[in-house]
């Protein structure tokens, strides 16, 4: 068995710990307590001996007389002059403040420096657009925290008219860095923070043509409904330092930026082409209209070859084959075909039948399908280029990465949703630019004017030609017949009225004697509208316009030898005052209403459009028309005004 180890620390540490602290406790009480410095060595009965003879003398030098060595001197004259100004003698008011950014100059030195105001100058001259739309409306106003894409909202029919021009921001850009931070002048002058044009505002004005033929005076117009930053964007009416500041600094913002330079555009649920601004609009407009020139002159011959084909082959076999022709006047659709008149049709755009030049269809039977290839005309169609107006627009687009005065031009718009079917208007354009120094005392004897300006405008530009909005509705006269009445005769007349609605016309046939209205209201639904999804229930067909009668016309036409004929019109009136003519008959009728009654036949025999929901609406996709194909009906070659739609105001539209 080993012998235990022992630690004597570890057996006595805590008795040294103990002797320790009452050895220190010896020391502290023998230092500061019987040997303490601070002990008087008087005991308490001196001290009472010591206090007792300092009263003594204390008494005595009271009871002494009075040092008449010293006098008193008032001292009132100083304390009134102390009262009246008590820091008068401490503060020195020789002394220059300094001025914030500027240590070595006094306020008056900086208030003489003056500054000259750029001029703004010309704009491009502006070019102009009409698109029909199916367009999402908010039902409540917006602002930034209802945005468009949160807001409720309703599809109705919208013609939006949009102006477009350009300024050299170059140019602006250097017009404000001389005005301001130019080289010549002292560096503590310069305002760099004014160097940068800030935009204010892209102004639209119009005017509208009124029933006496004269035109209104320039009216502004109003922002759009789905301009969500329509009281941000309120520019400030007295000119201040700090409101003008203030302005400067929320304007330069992206999202400000670019709803005052370049506004957004509704959503549009008609399935078509993406929207661009009316340059590169008007441009994609030349290009559809030549290719569908082209396609034509393809179908014309393609007809040609068939024909001679159809020649080639015996004459029974063809007398199998074909129909007989039908009149444009025996048509039914402008009337709103019945399901049980309708002819036989495909329900697919893409299957649809092609409209041939003449009104003559063929109706395809087994001996025909076996006929030998002929050439066809999808497939002998050169492929037409693309169109690039659409990447050439993105280019013109502002984008938060870029800074304005790399662009060698700024494109700039601004649209008027404001528009009625029918009506003529004139437009002009501008833009602005906040003065950065209105308010204040900085402008030179010949800017005086300026002070209170606070926006520098550009001059006006105005629209070269006058925008006229599609009509809606049309009615067309297509048949008289008589309506005995006793020993009389009265005329009925047969009316075809056609309404434009969210992409898609119907019509309906009414027989009109003298002293009714054309058309009525709250018809019903149209079925051929109802199939595709389409609810346009109830319908609006009444025109406003009532019949007056009908009466025989015989004229002479013609250049050279001059034949004549007897046709009817129909007179009717919108105001009981002035009466209207309209010829009664297609045939009748003048080359521009033949073709806008052409045009609103071949809609009505396509399928109907199918409106895109919001969804699908906001994001673009699928937005883009299908590529025109010959013999694809929904793409047959339609006369158009701006903003795809056929003809303009007739004299027999309300």
């Amino acid at each position: 068995m080993g012998m235990k180890k022992t630690n004597y620390i570890e057996l006595y540490i805590d008795k040294i710990i103990i002797a320790a602290a009452a050895f220190l406790s010896l020391i502290i009480l023998f230092v500061f307590v019987f040997k303490s410095p601070n002990v008087d060595g008087a005991g308490p009965s001196e001290i009472d001996d010591a206090i007792h003879q300092k009263a003594m003398r204390l008494d005595a030098r009271m009871n002494d007389e009075p040092n008449e060595n010293i006098k008193y001197v008032s001292k009132q004259v100083q304390f009134l002059a102390l009262l009246n100004n008590p820091i008068g003698k401490d503060v020195n008011d020789n002394i220059k403040f300094p001025l914030a950014g500027n240590q070595s100059q006094k306020l008056e030195d900086s208030l003489k420096f003056t500054y000259k105001i750029p001029n703004i100058g010309r704009i491009e001259r502006p070019s102009s657009s009409v698109v029909r739309m199916a367009a999402f409306v908010p039902l409540e106003e917006l602002s930034m925290t209802v945005t468009y894409e949160s807001a409720e909202k309703k599809i109705e029919d919208l013609d939006l008219v949009t102006v477009e021009s350009s300024i050299d921001i170059k140019t602006l850009y250097a017009k404000f860095r001389e005005s301001f931070a130019g080289r010549s002048f002292p560096a503590e002058k310069r305002k760099e923070q004014y160097a940068k044009p800030v935009f204010a505002k892209v102004q639209l004005q119009k005017k509208t043509l009124q029933p006496d033929g004269s035109w209104s005076d320039w009216a502004e117009v109003p922002q759009t409904k789905i301009c969500y930053l329509k009281k941000n964007l309120a520019i400030p009416e007295e000119p201040s330092e700090y409101g003008i500041e203030m302005a400067l600094v929320q304007f330069a913002k992206d999202e400000f930026r670019e709803e005052v330079i370049q506004p957004q555009v509704y959503c549009n649920a008609i399935p078509a082409d993406m929207w661009i601004s009316p340059s590169f609009y008007n441009k994609r407009q030349v290009k559809l209209e030549k290719q569908q020139e082209e396609i034509r002159r393809q179908e014309m011959e393609a007809e040609k070859t068939r024909r001679l084909q159809d020649r080639s082959t015996p004459a029974r076999e063809t007398r199998e084959t074909r129909t007989p022709s039908r009149n444009v006047d025996e048509m039914t659709p402008i009337g709103g075909r019945g399901r049980e008149a309708a002819p036989s049709r495909t329900t697919s755009r893409r299957e649809a039948a092609p409209r041939q030049p003449t009104q003559t269809r063929r109706q395809p039977t087994t001996p025909e399908r076996e006929r030998p290839a002929r050439p066809d005309r999808v497939t002998n169609s050169p492929s037409l280029p693309d169109i690039t107006e659409e990447a050439d627009f993105e280019a013109i687009k502002i984008k938060p990465e870029n800074s304005l005065e790399n662009l060698d031009k700024l494109v700039f718009w601004a649209h008027d949703d404001t528009t009625k079917p029918g009506e003529k208007y004139q437009y002009r354009i501008r833009v602005g630019v906040f003065n950065p120094i209105a308010g204040r005392d900085l402008f030179t004897e010949e800017q005086k004017e300026y002070r209170n300006q606070v926006v520098l405008w550009s001059d006006f530009a105005d629209v070269n030609s006058t925008i006229e909005i599609p009509q809606r509705l049309y009615f067309f006269p297509i048949e008289v017949r008589d309506n005995p009445k006793g020993i009389s005769t009265d005329k009925n007349v047969e009316v075809v009225v056609a309404r434009y609605m969210l992409g898609n016309w119907a019509s309906k046939k009414y027989s009109v004697k003298s002293g009714e209205e054309i058309g009525r209201a709250d018809e019903d639904a149209d079925a051929r509208l109802a199939d595709a999804g389409i609810n346009s229930d109830p319908i609006d067909f009444s025109t406003g316009a009532v019949m007056v009668d009908a009466r025989r016309i015989s004229e002479l036409y013609g250049t050279g030898t001059l034949r004549s004929r007897d046709y009817y019109e129909m007179m009717f009136s919108f105001d009981g005052n002035k009466i209207e003519k309209m010829p009664i008959k297609e045939k009748n009728w003048p080359a521009d209403v033949t073709k806008i009654y052409k045009d609103i036949t071949a809609t009505l025999e396509a399928p109907p459009i199918v409106l895109l929901p919001w969804e699908q609406a906001s994001s673009g996709t699928t937005r883009r028309a299908p590529t025109y194909q010959p013999g694809n009906m929904e793409n047959e070659s339609l006369p158009m005004q701006p903003g795809n739609m056929p003809g303009g105001p007739m004299p027999f539209m309300p």
